[in-house]
């Protein structure tokens, strides 16, 4: 699987811990990888530590087997929408 077709995976599932999390839990997170102390964390503004996290957690899944991935989409039971044309639509449908 490419880096291109992980990280169409990755991105959904990062987006819904995110949604999920409280921002001590981002916090927490950060301090316990090591990537920044306590203090560090905790200075940094909503969108800096969310940024932060999400980084995190993208090269942590990149790194992982797509299994891992899906294993962790369906835990946290991840799921997007689809946009199909509608030609298509129908088809799927009947699929």
């Amino acid at each position: 699987m490419s880096q291109n077709q992980k990280l169409s995976l990755i991105q959904p599932l990062v987006e819904h811990l995110l949604q999920q999390q409280e921002p001590a839990d981002w916090q927490r997170a950060l301090t316990e990888q090591g990537i920044m102390t306590a203090d560090e964390a905790a200075s940094l503004d909503y969108n800096a530590l969310a940024a932060a996290y999400k980084t995190l957690k993208t090269m942590q899944l990149l790194n992982q087997h797509p299994d891992q991935i899906m294993n962790a989409i369906e835990e946290h039971e991840v799921c997007w929408k689809v946009e199909l044309a509608y030609d298509y639509q129908h088809g799927v449908i009947s699929y």
